[in-house]
């Protein structure tokens, strides 16, 4: 359990390397703003492609057209056809066009112009990004961080003005986290077993959950919960589901799958 917390935290620190924080990202702020509204015209489709502007490509975004406006000039979004475009006021010259029926928020154009001004960096797909450790967030507003992802999670609520919901019981936490792993509620003898247990003396909540965590791994009954998505993807059934419908021995497969 902690060696998957540590792992998580890991992922969720990790960055593209050389990416700061205050800068747009172009996986995570303008792949999709292309890919929404700009890849139908000026994508990899070169059947598809108007005006020969590909802007999936940053050399070929970067190369002046026929008429000598560039699409995208490094540093300089007041220089960039692609700006001049998204903000004019002519619906004849604005893009996306009016057909398309598609138009850019003022959150989408900022962040292209922001994008463009900082040098309009590309990225590949995230997967082949290589990774660098980002410094873990301060929880703030008067929060003490008692995990990473506590101080993770908080630092993105405080970007939307909102804040964390009050701390759940330990009640609270035992039925969401048996619910998560097996599908079914706790019992009342293990209700008991915690309450029993977080009142002994030096009693420790965090040992506690993860004691209960391990039990819950251990059960059958967390086999069969994530069984449950497997066999709905294979649409398993114990019949041939056909106009005759006789039954079939596929339990041994479901068994399988449970065991595994």
């Amino acid at each position: 359990m902690r060696l998957c917390l540590q792992l998580l935290v890991g992922l969720l620190l990790a960055a593209p390397a050389g990416l700061r924080s205050a800068e747009v990202s172009f996986n995570h702020q303008i792949r999709p703003i292309f890919s929404e509204h700009c890849f139908a015209c000026h994508g990899p489709d070169e059947k598809a492609r108007k005006a020969g502007l590909r802007l999936d490509v940053r050399e070929s975004a970067l190369k002046p057209a026929k008429s000598g406006a560039v699409a995208i000039v490094p540093g300089a979004p007041a220089r960039s056809e692609l700006v001049a475009r998204i903000t004019a006021t002519d619906e004849s010259e604005r893009m996306p066009p009016a057909k398309s029926h598609q138009k850019l928020s003022s959150v989408q154009i900022t962040a292209l112009r922001k994008w463009i001004a900082e040098g309009a960096v590309y990225q590949q797909h995230w997967a082949f990004e290589p990774l660098a450790k980002q410094p873990t967030p301060k929880a703030g507003n008067g929060i003490t961080a008692v995990h990473p992802i506590d101080a993770l999670v908080t630092a993105k609520l405080r970007e939307h003005g909102l804040r964390l919901s009050p701390e759940a019981s330990a009640f609270t936490l035992l039925r969401r986290v048996t619910l998560d792993l097996i599908g079914l509620p706790p019992t009342l003898a293990e209700l008991q077993e915690f309450q029993a247990e977080l009142r002994r003396p030096n009693a420790n909540l965090e040992a506690s959950y993860e004691r209960v965590v391990d039990r819950l791994l251990q059960s059958k009954h967390y086999g069969e919960h994530l069984a449950v998505s497997w066999l709905d993807a294979a649409r398993y059934a114990d019949s041939n589901g056909y106009f005759g419908d006789k039954p079939r021995q596929m339990w041994l497969w479901r068994d399988w799958v449970i065991a595994a």
